[in-house]
């Protein structure tokens, strides 16, 4: 059972989080339900949830495969270059 009580801290952090960004792009005139409804969002969700459980120390796959992902792209240096 405790493992779905991590997952139930990290999914109401996700809920939260979640909310949040909606509402903020409400302010500038984004329609947070159809924001919510696209593909991207959901995909975005996910990458929110991996990062949570990354955070809390909960096994999630997505988060695995990104960490690869992005150590084999070397995706960090790259974005950081672009930054500066």
């Amino acid at each position: 059972m405790a493992h779905f009580d991590k997952h139930s801290t990290s999914i109401k952090a996700l809920i939260d989080v979640s909310e949040a960004m909606l509402n903020a792009m409400e302010e500038y005139g984004i329609d947070p339900e159809t924001v919510s409804k696209r593909n991207e969002f959901t995909v975005m969700v996910h990458f929110l949830k991996s990062i949570i459980d990354g955070e809390l120390n909960i096994p999630n796959e997505l988060t695995d495969r990104i960490r690869e992902t992005a150590f084999q792209l070397d995706i960090d240096q790259k974005l950081n270059k672009k930054l500066n």
